[in-house]
């Protein structure tokens, strides 16, 4: 029986320091603004998630909180998970049935229109999948309706036993495993693999005995960092299943359209997948040797960043790459975003914050705004969050925009665009925990 730990997502873990922070960045010689533009409307639910469909529509997921997870684990397994021996303790009788009941009742779906929340029906299904540990077995998935739009996310988001990824505006959702990829219908609710379980003639099982027999300590990864483009048309992943050298990996890709999966890089170094910059180019190599790669005609050009200390590519999105560098002994980060040429992968600088960073850059749907988690003292940490306007080249931190910023009532853990004009943030006091639609005015 699968026993799923709690992951706990910290993205950003803030307190307001407004005036501090601004005449840090003022010593930074950084462009602010401190317009007071936007409003925080608070919710009382803690929304982990959002979904726009193809039609527009908005979803907002309340999640299982960490709380309500551990609380679930009690009744599964009074007992204890494992006992002073380390040895799985067995919990109660019919667990899987009582689990789902558990979910079932506290997790929920919103639609958001305007600034109005409504509960929105869920459906639940199954879908079968496999991973090296468990197997094949049923994963829970739920459907939601909001006019025309039709989504899918899956039980348990945020603890969920499988990776999970989707392109909802093109009505693209995948689930994954280390042994596998498959595509689900929103609209029949089921699931179909669209990966391969043969490579060169072998089998899964015969490759991981090869695999072992060359490198004792090694293990078959088929599927690894799934990325979907957005355009939804391909999937591109990372495997070792063609590798002969320890560490190396290649990158494979499916077209979603006609089903056919090939290899787009050998096996080498540096081939973890940062995202796509555009429809049909992935960049690979976050940390050394960062490259683009066409997924139609596979043509590969490295993409020219400079040579920075502790350099790590953090970001990309339409045209756009963000990276980050510091000083070795140094508490403070640099992260430049800049724009690339995709045809001759000349990178050119676009503006750069300074300061404690922390979290992963964020960039608005269109990528013309950005998000990034900010402080000033280490002590303290990334208290607040800094949005940069590419466009206007402004620099906005999120409690200095706020007409009414006593509204959040706590420090903010994690931020998530809607459109480039509205975002969702969750705060935390305490032990609550609960989110606020973060919206221009007028808007």
């Amino acid at each position: 029986m699968k026993k799923w730990l709690s992951i706990t997502a910290i993205v950003i873990a803030f307190t307001f320091i407004g005036v501090a922070t601004s005449q840090a960045m003022q010593a930074f010689n950084l462009p602010i603004a401190s317009e007071k533009t936007m409003a925080a409307i608070p919710y009382g639910d803690n929304f982990s998630n959002i979904m726009v469909g193809e039609n527009g529509a908005v979803l907002l997921i309340d999640s299982i909180s960490d709380k309500e997870y551990a609380e679930m684990m009690s009744i599964l397994y009074p007992n204890g998970i494992v006992d002073a021996q380390g040895q799985d303790i067995p919990g109660i009788n019919n667990l899987a049935e009582t689990r789902a009941k558990f979910i079932a009742e506290h997790m929920k779906a919103y639609s958001l229109v305007g600034e109005k929340t409504t509960e929105v029906k869920l459906t639940p299904f199954k879908i079968t999948i496999t991973d090296k540990s468990n197997g094949e077995y049923e994963s829970i998935f739920y459907k939601a309706s909001v006019g025309k739009d039709n989504f899918v996310f899956p039980s348990e988001w945020g603890n969920q036993s499988c990776g999970f990824i989707s392109v909802s505006e093109k009505n693209i959702y995948i689930a994954y495993t280390d042994m596998g990829i498959w595509r689900i219908d929103p609209e029949n609710m089921s699931a179909k693999k669209i990966s391969s379980d043969t490579y060169s003639g072998k089998t899964q099982a015969e490759i991981s005995l090869e695999i072992k027999k060359l490198h004792p300590d090694w293990y078959l990864t088929w599927v690894d960092s799934v990325n979907i483009s957005p355009d939804g048309n391909y999937v591109v992943y990372r495997t070792n299943r063609d590798s002969t050298a320890l560490n190396e990996t290649s990158v494979w890709e499916i077209d979603l359209k006609t089903g056919e999966e090939r290899q787009l890089i050998q096996p080498s170094y540096n081939n973890d997948i940062v995202g796509f910059i555009t429809d049909r180019n992935v960049v690979v190599g976050a940390l050394s040797d960062t490259r683009m790669v066409d997924v139609n005609n596979k043509m590969v050009i490295a993409v020219n960043v400079p040579k920075l200390p502790n350099l790590r590519i953090s970001g990309v999105k339409d045209g756009k790459i963000a990276y980050s560098s510091y000083e070795d002994g140094s508490s403070n980060t640099t992260e430049f975003i800049s724009s690339v040429n995709v045809s001759t992968g000349e990178v050119s600088e676009i503006t750069k914050v300074v300061g404690y960073l922390d979290g992963e850059p964020r960039f608005s749907p269109s990528g013309n705004k950005i998000a990034i988690g900010y402080g000033t003292d280490p002590m303290v940490g990334v208290t607040d969050v800094m949005i940069i306007d590419l466009a206007t080249m402004s620099q906005t931190l999120l409690t200095d925009s706020l007409q009414n910023p006593r509204a959040v009532n706590g420090n903010v853990i994690r931020f998530r665009w809607i459109n480039d004009e509205a975002a969702l943030v969750d705060a935390q006091r305490g032990r609550e925990f609960s989110s606020f639609l973060i919206k221009c005015q007028g808007e």
